[in-house]
């Protein structure tokens, strides 16, 4: 067939082709290029080409009003989150304390919780925060309410001795020069003193105080700031610190010293301003070994003694003695602005009476237990007292018992952390226990 025989599709020429001018579309302004958009009521360009999407109308703007309601709401959330936390934040864990808000916390297996370790003195045993605080031979470790463990700090201390106010923290080498301090799970001190190391304290804002042998008398008071360096220094000549206690903020001290003169065991309680090089108090007391000692939060001062309490008020500094009348200190807890004290008239085993104490309230509040007492800790309006393989709760107003609960035979120690609920601290683990 000859190529003339071919049918060709008809080519279809329009003169508006050719009297527009063409304009590239890069040219084109914001209007013309909308303008040039164009709809077929087919789907299909004459072409047979696919048409162009539709455009879509914009979404509404969402009314500024609702923006406004949602940062509010977002302050409020966070405003009560600082409030509730107020105790645990400052400037060295307020980035554990977010983060841990952010991704949330480890939900542990429960308890038992093996010890890491070997040994956990009774001392060393402590509810922080909610959290079970235990320093063994060879770590430091803090349990949450789970049974996760929040901490492990592993340290070389051989007599270890730990000390808490308010989510800090101060681990000390007694009888050695080792020490550090922690905020909440953070350490921001460790260091090296240049004496061996006798007592210690820290405040709930970081500062701390160290009782260290003299290097040319009996003892030396150190007190630091919070990040290590040295605030105040004291002397003493012939007493050596067996105890230190600060008040909330670290500006002022009770020091608890003992010294033997012609055979009499003399022990003194020392109060000082530390922006002031001479005391501003002191109260001397015989055969009576001063043990512990805390500064309240309501100005209370209390020392704790093997034969006596020793009361006073930072109104006045004058000192009261409660004698034990010849019974024996089986066990004693310095919390709440109050003293808690266990006696007894045996020195192994039978019945002891706890005394609650209150500078200026009179006689203690009693509670009679039929066995001995042997370790004590306080939450709230509770007192918890280990008695005879029991955790037995009481009242702290009052002394009437509120419920027990199975602590275990090998149970040493125990630390309330709700009002009806305790960690238990036995031979090689820690337990959890509640009353009904």
């Amino acid at each position: 067939m000859g190529k003339h025989d071919k049918h060709e599709a008809p080519r279809i020429i329009r003169l508006q082709d050719y009297q527009k001018t063409q304009i590239p579309d890069d040219e084109l302004d914001t209007d013309s290029q909308a303008a040039a958009v164009i709809e077929y009521e087919d789907g299909e360009s004459p072409e047979g080409a696919p048409a162009p999407k539709k455009s879509h109308a914009a979404p509404t703007a969402v009314p500024k009003a609702v923006y406004q309601v949602a940062v509010i709401l977002l302050v409020v959330v966070v405003a009560l989150a600082v409030w509730m936390n107020r105790t645990n934040l400052n400037p060295e864990n307020i980035g554990s304390w977010l983060k841990l808000q952010v991704t949330g916390s480890e939900i542990g297996d429960g308890f038992p919780v093996q010890i890491t370790g070997s040994e956990v003195l009774e001392s060393n045993f402590l509810a922080q925060n909610g959290n079970a605080v235990v320093l063994s031979d060879t770590a430091l470790s803090i349990l949450d309410s789970t049974g996760a463990e929040h901490l492990s700090l592993r340290h070389s201390l051989n007599h270890p001795v730990l000390q808490s106010a308010e989510g800090r923290s101060l681990l000390y080498n007694s009888g050695s020069t080792g020490y550090m301090t922690l905020s909440g799970t953070d350490v921001a001190v460790s260091a090296v003193e240049g004496q061996d190391i006798l007592a210690g304290a820290i405040a709930q804002n970081g500062r701390y105080a160290l009782g260290v042998q003299g290097s040319n008398g009996a003892s030396e008071l150190n007190v630091y700031q919070k990040d290590g360096t040295l605030q105040y220094h004291y002397s003493l000549a012939w007493d050596y610190i067996t105890a230190i206690a600060l008040n909330y903020d670290g500006a002022y001290g009770a020091v608890c010293t003992v010294r033997s003169d012609k055979g009499t065991l003399i022990s003194k309680v020392i109060l000082l301003d530390f922006t002031n090089p001479e005391p501003i108090a002191e109260y001397e007391t015989q055969e009576n070994l001063l043990l512990a000692a805390y500064w309240a939060e309501n100005g209370s001062i209390y020392a704790v003694g093997d034969s006596a309490l020793l009361m006073a008020s930072s109104s006045d500094y004058a000192f009261s003695e409660y004698n034990y009348q010849g019974r024996q200190l089986t066990a004693f807890r310095l919390a709440a602005g109050r003293a808690f004290l266990s006696i007894s008239a045996y020195e192994h085993a039978g019945p002891s009476t706890l005394l609650a104490c209150s500078w200026g309230q009179g006689e203690p509040v009693r509670f009679e237990a039929d066995k001995r007492i042997e370790a004590i800790s306080v939450y709230g309006g509770s007192v918890g007292m280990l008695i005879g393989g029991e955790a037995v709760f009481c009242d702290t107003s009052t002394g009437q018992e509120l419920g027990r609960a199975d602590a275990g035979g090998d149970a040493k120690s125990l630390a309330l952390f709700s009002e009806s609920a305790a960690y238990v601290l036995g031979v090689s683990e820690v337990r959890a226990v509640r009353i009904s």
